[in-house]
Order: structure tokens, then C-alpha cells, then sequence
């Protein structure tokens, strides 16, 4: 058996509330004997400071400091007064010559610096006697009185026992009350515990629950009974959550292996093309007119350049989506980057070329990376550029807050169907998959551009226009 369990909870109960009170009446007692003390050494000190006063006014007045002077300002045969110059020199003592330097005294020292100071017990050097010190500063000189310590004065300055006894009348009947009050609560876990014993083997007919009191336990009791429904509850929500988790890893899986396949497909179709060309020439090379050779080369070119671009891209969304803490930010110029973006899209040829509107205002600067803010305003000019059919393009600041930049872009072309809009910024969609290939595009452009959004603690969204063409709204974090 537990050697805990050998006292019971009722005796375990009252002996912690009473350790705790006993403990805090030892507190109490400490702190008011305390305070009583430095009262009563305040009192004292402020007595012997009328003495001091006293004794500097009769200074002032042109009198000389004798016994008899000194019992005139204090009738007691007990007081001592001593008058000491500014450097610690001794002229007066009314315990006879007294030849040493009090400037180290620390009663002088601080009525020196403030005009007044005590010591509660020193001994003295003269008599090697302890006494209760009090100085104070006059025009040039200190006068100390003190008091020797006697019984009477030990008396004085003992704290009252009468509050001592009170004290601990208080914390004698708190230890009584501290009994009733652990024999209340024990038999309340008495009855807790006989009933948590029933409800473990599921017996509960022969327990009486009107025995639990109408108190805190009596409402512990109450939930006990839900035991077994939170237990169900409990299990067939840790059994739906493992169903969930399950199934969010076999989707992850999936869309990894979809993932893969799409990357190989999309690597394979420029490879096979470079491959064909390459083949033709090597094989039927003397067969080929020049022409013919320039564009098997031009083919193999293109798609070679098709692949060096999905190789950059993938190499994008990888370092984005696994490795974010690497990528460093500084402060980015969103505005030339902007410019200059538009000023690169003039390479295009004159029948793809497009009108492009800034309105973007200089100094619009963000905590980010360059690169990757580059990508979104890139991406976007090149998928309208190559797939929009129309003739301008508008980026725009619409919207400053202390925290974020709102962008829109947005073209006049012809748009999308709508059932293409929640796929746009999936990895390798392609709304027209033929036009798509044809034009060097690898499907992870608006892929990139959701994800650096996303880097930058901001968020896109994709419409059409009501007067044609797409917009793109997105945020980007200063």
C-alpha cells in the first residue's frame, strides 16, 4: 500500500492549512514585531532630537554646556551629551576628556551630510558601554545624545507581547476552524470517491447520488456521470481525426505523385523534341536542304530554351515552398522594378506588343526579395503578353496601409472561362495546352507568382473583367 494513503485525506487536509497558517502567522508576527520596533526607534530617536535641539539652541544663546545644564534638559542621570565639530573633534562629553575623532561615528557622519542620523546599538570606545545614538547638526558643530542600554530602556523598545498573544489566539482558533472545515470537504471526497469507484465498473445502481452536498463536489459528481458519453465522444473523435490524417497524407502522396509525373512529362516532351531534330540531322543530314536543317535547329533550339526555362521555374517554386528561411529580404524598390519589367517586354515583336499603364507612384518600397518580386510582375506581363489577345495591360497601386501595398493587374483581352479560375495558379495548368507549348510556356508562371505573394505575407486573387480581360489583385507586406 502507498505510504501516503496510511493518513487519510481529512488529516492530510487539515495539517496543509495548517502548516500554510501557522506559516503566515510567523510572517505576520515577524513583520508586526518588525514595524513595532522601528516604531518605538523612531520614537526614541525623535525624543533625543528634541534634546539635540535643545542643547544647540542653549549653544546659540552664548551658554556653556555643564552637568548641571545638561539635567536641567533632562532630569534623568542616564544621558549623555557629547558636542563634536564639523572635522569629528571631540568638545564636549559629559562622560569626561574624550580624545578620539568621531568622524567616523555613523551617526555624525550622516547628520553631517543630511543634518541628522541615529545608531540603535554600538559600543561605546570610551566606556565600553552600548547605546542608543542620535545626532544633529547646528551652525558648525554636532550635538549627540545618547542613551545607555539598560533594562529600562530594552523594555522601551521590545515590541507589546499583548499583540504576540493575540496573534497567535487568532491563529489557534483559524486551526480550529481548519478542522471542521477538512473534516466538511473530506467527507465530501469520501462520497466523490465511492462513487468514481462505482462508476469505474459501471455500477451505478445501488449509488445513492443525493449523498454528494450541494457544493463545488457535488457539481464535480455531476460530470463524472458524462464519463462514459465524453469517453465515446472522446474516442470516435480521435478515431475521425486519424481518418483525416490518413487521408490528408494519402492526398499529399497523390498530389506528389501527380506532381511528378506532370514534371516528367513536361521534361520529356522538349527532350524527345531536341532528340527527334538531332536524329534527323545526324541520320539524314546530307539529305536536308539548308533549310530544312535551319529549322530542325531552330526546333531544337526553342525547346532547349523551353527546358532551361522549366528547370528555372521548378527551381523557383522548389526554394519557395521548401526552403523560405533561406531566402533573404532586403528593402525592394517595387516602382523600378516595375519600369523595368515593363521597359524588358519591348523585345517582343510588334504583333504581340502591348500598351502598358503605370500607375504605380515612386518610392513604394517593401521588406522582401528582389528576385521574387521581380517574378510577379514579370510572370504576370508575360502571361498577358502571350495569352491575353489584347492590346493593354494596367498595373496599378490601388490601396496603402501602415501594413501592406494592394496591387491590381489587370489586361483588356479576352479573360478565361470561369471554370479555369481556381486552377490558374496550379502547378502546370494550361487553359490551352497546344497555345501554351507553342509559345514557350512552362505552367508554373502564375504558380510562381501565387507563391512570391505568398513569401511576402500577402494574398491574390484572380477575375474577369466585366469589359473583358483578367485582373489580378494581390497584397504585398511592407
Amino acid at each position: 500500500m502507498d505510504s501516503r494513503r496510511l493518513i487519510n485525506v481529512q488529516t492530510r487536509l487539515f495539517l496543509m492549512i495548517v502548516f500554510f497558517t501557522w506559516i503566515l502567522t510567523a510572517i505576520f508576527f515577524a513583520l508586526q514585531y518588525s514595524r513595532e520596533r522601528d516604531y518605538k526607534i523612531a520614537s526614541l530617536d525623535s525624543h533625543l532630537q528634541m534634546q539635540n535641539a535643545k542643547i544647540l539652541e542653549c549653544i546659540d544663546d552664548g551658554k556653556r554646556i555643564t552637568p548641571q545644564l545638561v539635567a536641567a534638559i533632562d532630569p534623568g542621570d542616564s544621558l549623555r551629551v557629547t558636542v563634536i565639530d564639523l572635522k569629528g573633534n571631540v568638545l564636549y562629553d559629559s562622560n569626561g576628556d574624550v580624545k578620539v575623532n568621531h568622524a567616523d561615528r555613523q551617526e555624525v557622519k550622516e547628520a553631517i551630510a543630511t543634518g541628522h542620523g541615529f545608531t540603535k546599538r554600538r559600543v561605546s570606545s570610551t566606556n565600553n558601554r552600548e547605546y542608543f545614538y542620535s545626532a544633529t547638526r547646528g551652525h558648525g558643530i554636532v550635538v549627540r545624545t545618547a542613551l545607555p542600554y539598560n533594562h529600562s530602556l530594552s523594555e522601551m523598545l521590545r515590541a507589546n507581547s499583548v499583540n504576540s498573544y493575540i496573534i497567535v489566539a487568532i491563529a489557534l482558533i483559524m486551526s480550529i476552524i481548519a478542522w471542521f472545515a477538512a473534516h466538511s470537504i473530506s467527507r465530501s471526497v469520501k462520497n466523490l470517491r465511492n462513487f468514481a469507484n462505482a462508476a469505474e465498473f459501471g455500477d451505478l445502481s445501488k449509488y445513492d447520488s443525493k449523498s454528494f452536498p450541494d457544493d463545488e463536489l457535488g457539481d464535480i459528481s455531476s460530470h463524472i456521470v458524462n464519463l462514459y458519453k465524453l469517453q465515446q465522444a472522446t474516442a470516435e473523435e480521435r478515431d475521425r481525426n486519424l481518418r483525416q490524417a490518413i487521408y490528408e497524407q494519402k492526398e499529399k502522396n497523390r498530389i506528389k505523385h501527380q506532381l511528378t509525373n506532370n514534371i516528367n512529362h513536361e521534361i520529356k516532351t522538349p527532350v524527345h523534341v531536341i532528340q527527334a531534330c538531332l536524329e534527323t540531322i545526324e541520320n539524314s543530314g546530307s539529305q536536308l536542304d539548308e533549310a530544312m536543317k535551319q529549322e530542325l535547329i531552330d526546333k531544337a533550339y526553342a525547346n532547349s530554351n523551353r527546358l532551361c526555362s522549366l528547370i528555372a521555374d521548378l527551381s523557383v517554386i522548389t526554394r519557395i515552398s521548401d526552403a523560405p528561411d533561406q531566402i533573404q529580404s532586403a528593402p525592394v524598390d517595387v516602382t523600378s522594378i516595375v519600369r523595368q519589367v515593363a521597359d524588358d517586354m519591348s523585345v517582343y515583336p510588334p504583333e504581340q506588343q502591348m500598351r502598358i499603364h503605370i500607375e504605380v507612384p515612386d518610392g513604394v518600397t517593401i521588406n522582401g526579395n528582389h528576385a521574387l518580386v521581380e517574378s510577379i510582375f514579370r510572370n504576370l506581363m508575360v502571361n498577358a503578353f502571350n495569352y491575353s489577345a489584347g492590346r493593354d495591360v494596367t498595373v496599378k497601386l490601388v490601396e496603402e496601409t501602415s501594413d501592406y501595398y494592394r496591387f491590381i493587374f489587370n489586361d483588356n483581352g479576352v479573360g478565361v472561362a470561369p471554370e479555369h479560375l481556381p486552377h490558374l495558379f496550379e502547378r502546370f495548368y494550361r487553359v490551352d495546352k497546344g497555345r501554351s507549348r507553342s509559345m514557350g510556356g512552362t505552367g508554373l508562371g502564375l504558380s510562381i507568382v501565387k507563391n512570391a505573394v505568398l513569401f511576402h505575407h500577402g494574398h491574390i486573387e484572380v477575375r474577369n473583367r466585366k469589359l473583358g480581360g483578367l485582373e489580378f489583385e494581390f497584397t504585398l507586406h511592407k
